[in-house]
């Protein structure tokens, strides 16, 4: 058996706890364990992996960090950095969230190759002192926001947003959300304690979202108001600006 650690800062527990989660699956058919502790200023997952899946459990993990570094830490700090008005608070959330989305496979590939000869990964301490190229161009990106936004914008940037993505569509089950595999999307978990089909579609390389199970009201008039014609529900509603030829 081989040993991987990966901490953090007991205040970012969200994204030890997203990465556990993740690799359950991947322990449950290949073997090996995994455990979380915690201290006063840091939580520590440990992971345990067959000397033959080494690579392969290495692989998804840097995977997982990459989402860690690429959702969570670019959402916090665009929070801290970014100042708009014209939106309200949830409008904010999905502003934010589109930045994310716009550079997220660009910043997922960087964080990455930026992992590599690392059996042990300090997830703070790699995004403070070897990802400063990388925080130099999300302080770029914030220069360029617009300080005034309008929901009429705001909708006009997702979709500029979604045109640029070339993945399949997602598929929304209720309170769960898939992509064309059947593999359960969870990265908007990083970011908020309840799960939000509009921020978790965005947050996919996916451009076109097909609900399966009705979603509530309120989900489903934010889903038509941000994909537009790029969301169609098989619960036999659908909105005004969908092309059924999709």
């Amino acid at each position: 058996m081989r040993k991987i650690q990966i901490t953090d800062s007991i205040r970012e527990d969200v994204g030890i706890s997203y990465v556990f989660a993740s690799m359950k699956e991947l322990i449950k058919d290949f073997g090996g364990e995994i455990s979380v502790t915690k201290s006063e200023s840091r939580i520590k997952l440990t992971l345990d992996c067959p000397e033959q899946y080494y690579d392969l459990y290495k692989s998804e993990l840097e995977d997982k960090i990459a989402d860690v570094i690429a959702v969570k830490y670019k959402y916090h700090f665009l929070k801290r950095y970014l100042r708009t008005i014209g939106l309200n608070s949830y409008e904010n959330e999905i502003l934010l969230v589109t930045i994310i989305s716009a550079d997220i496979e660009d910043d997922r590939r960087y964080v990455m190759r930026r992992l590599k000869n690392f059996d042990n990964f300090a997830i703070d301490g790699i995004f403070n002192f070897r990802l400063q190229p990388l925080k130099n161009k999300w302080r770029e990106v914030v220069s360029y926001i617009p300080f005034f936004f309008t929901s009429n914008q705001l909708c006009d940037f997702v979709a500029f947003v979604l045109g640029e993505k070339r993945g399949k569509k997602i598929l929304v089950e209720g309170k769960v959300v898939y992509d064309v595999n059947y593999n359960k999307l969870t990265r908007s978990s990083l970011i908020s304690d309840v799960l939000d089909v509009v921020k978790e579609a965005l947050l996919s390389p996916c451009s076109f979202v097909e609900v399966v199970k009705a979603v509530s009201l309120e989900e489903e008039k934010e889903l038509k108001r941000f994909f537009g014609r790029r969301v169609c529900f098989l619960n036999g509603s659908l909105p005004k600006t969908v092309d059924k030829k999709i």
